[in-house]
């Protein structure tokens, strides 16, 4: 799960939603939102952040990053009231952003630039899961350049949880004929990362349907994609008319989330066929709400799992990657049960995945520690299964 959690440090307003009412921004929230600002310009050009002149700076900047996510103390988040992935994230910021600070000062800018680059996708995750929690938009923070390209930008906005900004940014780029047609790539992740924001954090329809039909009267998308945002708007169209299906119980929540999950499988043609990602979007933000109202539920590791589910379809495709998380916090929720289990083969399965290339695969020891615990943790007692 490498740097996957480094950024929310960023994130901690995810974390004090959950914790304890929030009336105002603290003053180390707005430290860290500079800090962040500044490692982003720095992290955006390889010059930059491995120029000399930079390093004390940067180390700097790496340094007030590490001990601010030290200072935060997880068990805040630990209990039966709480989220169960909270805790496991604030333990995951303190080991990542000591790395990436330690990697830094040993000489690994390269290393150290990846993971910082890695921090607005890993702060939109947690961020937009749903729309709980403060919009920033109207403290006006920005980034300490103006050089930044226009996608860095829109996910500084997003990373900041200023998502009104975000919008108009990513707009702009979905607008662009010659991003379109240059740069399909960001064209792409700047529809999925706006998408996102509309679906999870924002809950508006209309919105997402504003979104589509901009990217659909591009001239120069690929065909794969206007095939998906086709469906998507289909979709979107359902979504407007079921805008009065509101869950009032756990059971509730839990029929609707399997509900969107059933329509999302029958809508998928092929494994990696992403034209049902609204639904998934819908139903990850349906099973999150679950997790919130109820963390201590007859429900919450199904919600845990299935959330992770939805995020594992949404992840091949630049949406996110907390699916990891998501099954770790089932395994750590109902140890040594059969949903444990089938959290840790999904987790397990996902994990190699990743650490396999062309060259095979490659596990670091401290992951492969990291699987035999969380095994051991979900296999019955006296059971023959081995790992490794």
């Amino acid at each position: 799960m490498k740097t996957m959690i480094l950024a929310l440090l960023i994130s901690m307003p995810c974390f004090a939603e959950e914790a304890k009412p929030q009336n105002k921004i603290t003053e180390k929230m707005q430290q860290l939102y500079v800090a962040l600002g500044d490692i982003l310009v720095n992290s955006s050009s390889p010059e930059r952040f491995s120029d000399k002149n930079n390093r004390s700076k940067i180390e700097d900047q790496l340094k007030t990053l590490s001990t601010l996510s030290h200072s935060m103390n997880d068990r805040e988040f630990k209990g039966e009231k709480s989220d169960p992935t909270l805790s496991i994230l604030s333990g995951y910021l303190n080991e990542e952003t000591k790395t990436a600070y330690t990697a830094f000062k040993n000489g690994k800018t390269e290393f150290a630039r990846g993971v910082v680059r890695a921090i607005p996708g890993t702060c939109i995750a947690c961020h937009s899961r749903n729309d709980s929690g403060a919009q920033f938009d109207k403290l006006g923070i920005d980034p300490s350049d103006s050089n930044l390209k226009p996608h860095e930008r829109a996910e500084f906005y997003a990373a900041t949880r200023q998502f009104d900004r975000a919008e108009k940014e990513f707009l702009k780029i979905i607008e662009d004929e010659q991003i379109s047609s240059t740069d399909p790539y960001t064209w792409e992740h700047a529809i999925r990362q706006s998408i996102t924001i509309a679906v999870r954090v924002k809950k508006d329809p209309a919105l997402a349907k504003k979104i589509v039909e901009t990217a659909l009267a591009s001239k120069k998308s690929a065909y794969y994609v206007r095939a998906d945002l086709k469906q998507w708007k289909s979709s979107i169209d359902q979504w407007t008319k079921e805008l009065k299906k509101t869950p009032k119980s756990e059971n509730g929540f839990l029929a609707e989330g399997m509900r969107l999950i059933t329509d999302a499988h029958k809508l998928q043609k092929y494994p990696m066929d992403h034209s049902a990602d609204i639904l998934y979007l819908r139903a990850s933000n349906v099973f999150y709400d679950l997790i919130q109202k109820a963390p201590a539920g007859k429900h919450i590791s199904q919600a845990l799992m299935m959330q992770g589910i939805c995020n594992e379809v949404l992840s091949a495709r630049g949406f996110e990657d907390r699916h990891r998380l998501d099954y770790e916090s089932c395994i750590r929720k109902s140890p040594h049960s059969p949903i444990a289990m089938d959290c840790y083969r999904r987790y397990e399965q996902s994990t190699i995945l990743s650490y396999t290339g062309s060259a095979g695969t490659a596990l670091p020891e401290e992951i492969k520690q990291k699987l035999l615990d969380l095994f051991t943790l979900s296999i019955s007692k006296g059971s023959p299964e081995q790992v490794f």
